[in-house]
């Protein structure tokens, strides 16, 4: 039988938090109004549904819940703003809510039997690296798996910079990789058919798309282009499509990545493009992604 999990969604107030959240969710349930891409390619073309491969998640969207609205600055009791009652999820998703709120919830959830949290990190704001540590030192004292993918789409089943044991993961993280191989959401995983010369893209898949569903976008303006020996415009497509999306992760310099999250977020898709089309990629990472 096909195992069908349950998935839960706490999210702040912040309008970025919120638009995260509300890209997630319609990337698992491919609302149709949820990305026009196809349309954006020539007057008059329809969505071309290049998302249906991938599922419908819909059923596994148990609950979907803003949480610590008109909090005050601090909060001694962090209980006493999270919901009474958890509905039994496997998989629970939390994006930027109060920092009072996130360091309670692994006490909070000590006794919800859950899978995995995954906590993505879109603004250097929404978790400080001590408290991140702190959090997740407490989740793992509770035999509870946790993720801080930061950016979100740097989530991944390798273990490198983005994805570091005692910092972004517990020790104990099987059940993230479930999570991503169940609803195909991480760092970027693409496939191409390109003409017989080798020249142009004919058409695109994704293996594994970033959660906000951004891959979709940037895939569907690259199909029907030719691969430029100039590597500077096939760059120049993905970050502008990627800023078109748009990606709402923060421009703000990170100090543990050293540069801005919405960087980091266009040079992962880069890269995928990149590595899949057999093209070397240039060296260090924050030079090789063009901004437009």
């Amino acid at each position: 039988m096909e195992k069908q999990y349950k998935i839960g969604i706490f999210y702040g107030p912040d309008p970025d938090t919120v638009m995260l959240a509300q890209k997630f969710v319609g990337n698992l349930i491919n609302d149709d109004e949820f990305c026009k891409a196809c349309e954006l390619l020539e007057k008059d073309v329809k969505c071309d549904k290049c998302r249906e491969h991938l599922g419908n998640f819909s059923s596994s969207i148990y609950f979907y819940d803003l949480i610590g609205e008109n909090v005050p600055d601090f909060i001694e009791d962090p209980e006493e703003y999270l919901p009474k009652n958890l509905p039994q999820v496997d998989f629970l998703l939390v994006v930027g809510i109060h920092q009072d709120l996130l360091s309670g919830l692994p006490e909070y959830l000590k006794d919800a039997n859950i899978k995995a949290v995954i906590i993505p990190i879109e603004n250097p704001k929404w978790v400080q690296p001590g408290l991140q540590v702190q959090v997740l030192e407490e989740f793992e004292r509770l035999g509870i798996q946790a993720a801080f993918p930061k950016p979100f789409c740097a989530m991944s089943k390798e273990l490198n910079e983005y994805n570091k044991v005692g910092f972004n993961l517990t020790k104990n993280h099987d059940n993230i990789y479930e999570f991503i191989d169940y609803y195909k959401i991480g760092e970027p995983i693409v496939s191409f058919i390109l003409s017989d010369d080798g020249k142009s893209i004919l058409d695109t898949c994704i293996l594994q798309s970033a959660p906000c569903g951004s891959t979709f976008y940037i895939l569907q303006q690259l199909k029907a282009k030719y691969i430029d020996d100039d590597e500077l415009s096939l760059n120049e497509r993905i970050s502008k499509a990627h800023h078109s999306y748009p990606c709402n992760a923060s421009m703000d310099k990170d100090l543990i990545l050293k540069d801005s999250i919405l960087h980091i977020g266009g040079i992962l898709v880069r890269d995928a493009v990149r590595n899949e089309l057999g093209l070397k990629e240039h060296e260090g990472r924050k030079e090789a992604y063009v901004a437009p």
